[in-house]
Formats: C-alpha cells, sequence, structure tokens
C-alpha cells in the first residue's frame, strides 16, 4: 500500500514513522504533511488509519525494511512497534536522527509557545477544545491530538498538544503553559500506585512558567504547586471558572464569581461541560475574548471515538467510545442518557490484563449505569496474560450482563437484545470499535 503520488515539491523535511497507523504518531504525520513534509511510514498491517493517510498524501508500506529509511532526513517511532529494529539500526548507522514519538513531541512543544493538555481523563477532547477555540480566535495554532484524526498544522507559534502520562514521557515536556484535567490510577503497567502517577503531574507543573490551568474537581490536581501562575476551574464553588448549570447542555461560565459566558454544547455529558470551562479558562487568559470562545466551543463537533455517532442498526442509534478507565465508563454511560433514548446497551471491552486486574471492580460497579451490558474479552495491547485473567468474572459481577468470548458472539447477544429506539454504546480501547462500524455500515 503506497501513495500514488510523489513527495511534493518544496518539501522541507523527509520524515518515516514506524508505526504510523497509532493514534499518536499518525497525529505527528498528518502535522507534517499538513506543513509540506514529504511523510512516510510503515505498520504491519493495514488499517482504516493507514488508509486514510495514504489519501492525504502518506506512503505507507506494510511490514519493516531498513531500505524504508534511504534518503530520509528524520525516524520517529514508537516504542510500542514491535520488529522494526532493522529500521532503526539501519538509521543510525546511517547518521539519521532518529527520536521517539514522545522525543519528538517533546521538541515541538519546547520550540513553540505552547499549551500541554495533560491529565488521567479528558485530554483529547480539550486538546482539541483549546484548539478549535484558538482556531476561530485567528490564532492558526497547530494542534496535536491523541484522537488520530483532529491534528492540524498551523502557521503560527501556538502550539496545542496532547501530553501523555501511560509511559512516564510526560517528564520529557517543558511547555509554556499547561491544563490539568485530572489525576486518578491509570497504567497499572508503568505505575505502582496513584501517589506515582500523582508525582509525574506535579513534577511535569512545577516547570511550566506560564499558566497552569488546573481542575479543581479533583483533590490531587487542586493540591499541585505550579511553577507559573495557577488558574483553576471546574463546578468546585472555589474555582476560578466556574461551571454552573441552568438547563440541558446549557450552562454558566463564572469568572471569580462573576458571571462571564453562557453557552451550550453540541456534545453531552457534565464531563464534556467541565472539559469546555477548562478550555474557556485557557484560552480567556491567553486573551481571547470570552465571547469568541463561548462560540467556537458552542460549536465543537466531538472528537473521534469520545461519544462519536456512527449511524443506525435496527432502528437504533450506535455510538463508539474509547473509554477505559472506570471513570470515563461512568461519565460516558451518564452523557448517553442525556441523548433520551429508550434504553443504553453498552458493548465493553476490557483494555490490558494489568488495568483489568486493578480496576475490576470499580468496573463492575461503573457498568451497572447501563439498562444491558455485553463484556467482551480483555483486548491483551500485548500483554501476557498473568494466568487465568478473563471478562468472564466481570460480566458475573454485573446484574444484566452478558459476557461474549469474542465480537462475534457480542454481535449475536445484540441481535437478541437491541430494538428501536435504544442506544448502543461500543467501548473501549481495543478493537472493539470494529462491531460498531459493522453494525452502522450493515444494509
Amino acid at each position: 500500500m503506497t501513495s500514488p503520488a510523489p513527495p511534493s515539491r518544496g518539501a522541507r523535511m523527509r520524515v518515516h514513522l514506524l508505526g504510523i497507523g497509532g493514534a499518536g504518531v499518525s497525529a505527528l504525520a498528518r502535522f507534517f504533511l499538513a506543513r509540506g513534509d514529504a511523510v512516510s511510514g510503515c505498520d504491519v498491517r493495514e488499517s482504516e488509519s493507514t488508509r486514510a493517510l495514504v489519501a492525504e498524501g502518506a506512503e505507507v508500506l506494510l511490514g519493516h525494511d531498513p531500505s524504508h529509511i534511504e534518503g530520509k532526513d528524520l525516524v520517529v517511532y514508537s516504542p510500542a512497534v514491535k520488529g522494526g529494529s532493522t529500521e532503526l539500526e539501519a538509521a543510525r548507522t546511517s547518521g539519521i536522527r532518529v527520536l521517539t514519538r514522545a522525543e519528538m513531541l517533546a521538541e515541538l512543544i519546547a520550540g513553540s509557545e505552547s499549551i500541554a493538555v495533560a491529565g488521567t481523563h479528558g485530554k483529547t477532547t480539550v486538546t482539541f477544545m483549546v484548539g478549535h477555540v484558538l482556531a476561530a480566535a485567528g490564532r492558526d495554532p497547530s494542534v496535536l491530538v491523541g484522537d488520530g484524526l483532529s491534528s492540524r498544522a498551523g502557521h503560527k507559534p501556538w502550539l496545542v498538544a496532547e501530553a501523555d502520562e501511560s509511559d512516564g514521557s510526560l517528564a520529557l515536556h517543558r511547555p509554556r503553559h499547561a491544563l490539568l484535567t485530572s489525576v486518578e490510577f491509570d497504567h497499572p503497567d508503568h505505575f505502582r500506585d496513584v501517589e506515582e502517577v500523582d508525582r509525574l503531574f506535579r513534577d511535569f507543573l512545577s516547570v511550566v512558567p506560564g499558566v497552569s490551568v488546573v481542575c479543581a474537581d479533583y483533590e490531587r490536581a487542586l493540591a499541585m504547586p505550579v511553577g507559573g501562575r495557577r488558574v483553576t476551574y471546574g463546578f468546585a464553588a472555589e474555582s476560578d471558572y466556574r461551571c454552573e448549570a441552568i438547563g440541558e447542555r446549557m450552562f454558566h461560565v463564572l469568572r471569580r464569581r462573576e458571571p462571564l459566558v453562557e453557552l451550550k454544547l453540541q456534545v453531552p455529558g457534565r464531563h464534556n461541560r467541565q472539559n469546555a470551562t477548562g478550555a474557556l479558562a485557557m484560552a480567556v487568559e491567553l486573551g481571547v475574548d470570552p465571547k469568541v470562545a463561548a462560540t467556537a466551543l458552542a460549536g465543537f463537533p466531538g472528537a473521534h471515538r469520545r461519544m462519536e455517532r456512527l449511524g443506525t442498526w435496527r432502528g437504533a442509534s450506535v455510538y463508539d467510545d474509547y473509554g477505559h478507565h472506570p471513570t470515563k465508563v461512568r461519565e460516558t454511560l451518564a452523557a448517553a442518557r442525556e441523548l433520551g433514548h429508550r434504553r443504553l446497551i453498552l458493548v465493553f471491552q476490557p483494555h490490558r490484563y494489568s488495568r483489568f486486574q486493578a480496576l475490576r471492580d470499580d468496573f463492575a460497579v461503573s457498568l451497572q449505569a447501563a439498562d444491558a451490558v455485553v463484556v467482551t474479552e480483555i483486548y491483551p495491547a500485548g500483554e501476557q496474560n498473568p494466568g487465568g485473567l478473563s471478562a468472564v468474572d466481570l460480566a458475573m459481577k454485573v446484574p444484566r450482563a452478558l459476557f461474549a468470548p469474542d465480537l462475534g458472539s457480542a454481535r449475536q447477544h445484540l441481535e437478541e437484545l437491541v430494538g428501536e429506539g435504544d442506544l448502543v454504546l461500543v467501548m473501549g480501547a481495543g478493537d472493539v470499535w470494529k462491531l460498531g462500524d459493522e453494525l452502522a455500515n450493515e444494509r
């Protein structure tokens, strides 16, 4: 699978990306494409992401081979990529610059008037929201978002970037400004406990020289020292920018107890009203007119795989969501309730054995907010089963839950469960999205 067109004339760099189909690396690919670089990459299999990148002008190769890096100026790779060592070794031997995805992102952040969005939850949506507002305000920012589709390259010094904490690489980033959405325990494959997560975010905020916008609804986030100026947001009464509901999806934002703006979002959910308040706070603190920011947020379309409507199946609405933490499951189910469908039917795919083992009981509580639940087997994401773990244990803890060993079995359950007027939500960070696509595209 290759791009039919040769690299565009005048390309500034020839960049090769290993693992180009992944969310984080594909975001960089789109950034390089948008600024006029010649982009190539490789991955082990063709996917929706790689096909989209080919359509956008990237050359995408299947598999790994040292010949892929010939004539390149820069090679960027995801450490999650298996089998790319021959390309990396050839690049280093040839004197080509080699960076991890996180190192490349850190360079872009350090060289820009940057805003890094960090936190356990909501990073992708808030990053996209801040970028959306700054673009509406004429700042023309570059935006690097982890959903794989919402990134853009601007022509001004502004950069809004999603800063991932999952592997500890957040420590590499030195942004001018930061927004911290939340602090909870996650990624037990990397962190022993919430104290380790807390320490990473503390170290991150302590070196930010500009404004740090912090969610006051999370005690750990609120308690963190910052290197520059602190601004808080959220539902908490003490927030500098406080979200106050006044109706369905409609809310006020008060700045230091004084009314600032009123807005209504297209995207549902209390967590999205919280997210929008944070994005508004950052934009206003950077000099954007509050009314311009509110208008932009009212038109925010939502991020890819974040309560994304795919279509209909047998008279039911089909939605897809990336949620893979108990808090996000709970918040997304509450958001789905706001849409007013007859019943809420969830297909949930646990992600990673380590997360399942650490948070199984919390998942069992969160899943109960649906009217019916189909739990699929755990998506390993490269992990080995430590012995005997199965999502059947989770299904047994949830009333009205059924277990499906694979996506085909999950579909069979849905054929018995789903009726006209229902909402079907497929959720998880693995490949459960394929089921949602299959249902929504069935003719």
